[in-house]
């Protein structure tokens, strides 16, 4: 299994942190490589498509939410990507100082040849969409 987490460091409580981007169909909302995020609903089995802006789909549901810990986790259904059992967490923690940490991580299994090629896309892929945060907060 193949890990990758990345972390943000954000100027807002955790709670009003979560208020903007805790909702499992609104990551459209604030990620920039995202043309479209469609689906329903917010709990346990939720789908959501998510559409980038290169074109490429793929289909994941919401697994946990729990809004006092402010994280969710999903799976992904479908994708283009070569990967399998991709299962993913999004989660805002107090820093301390009276801001946040935002951690998202996956796991997964790659299935192609280019392993580290693969993890390095999708490293990215959640990197650009942390370092976008903070300018959704304003």
């Amino acid at each position: 299994m193949t890990h990758v987490e990345v972390t943000a460091d954000v100027r807002a409580d955790p709670d009003t942190l979560w208020r903007k981007i805790g909702s499992f169909q609104g990551v459209g909302e604030w990620h920039p490589l995202l043309a479209s995020v469609h689906g329903e609903g917010e709990g346990p089995d939720a789908i959501r498509t998510a559409v980038g802006v290169d074109g490429s789909e793929q289909v994941e549901r919401l697994q946990e939410v729990d809004p006092t810990r402010r994280l969710y986790r999903y799976v992904m259904e479908s994708t283009a990507m070569p990967v399998r059992d991709y299962r993913a967490e999004l989660r805002v923690e107090p820093d301390g100082d009276g801001g946040s940490t935002v951690r998202w991580t996956s796991d997964f299994e790659v299935t192609g040849d280019d392993h580290d090629g693969t993890a390095e896309v999708i490293r990215g892929f959640l990197d650009a969409g942390l370092r976008n945060i903070p300018a959704v907060q304003s």
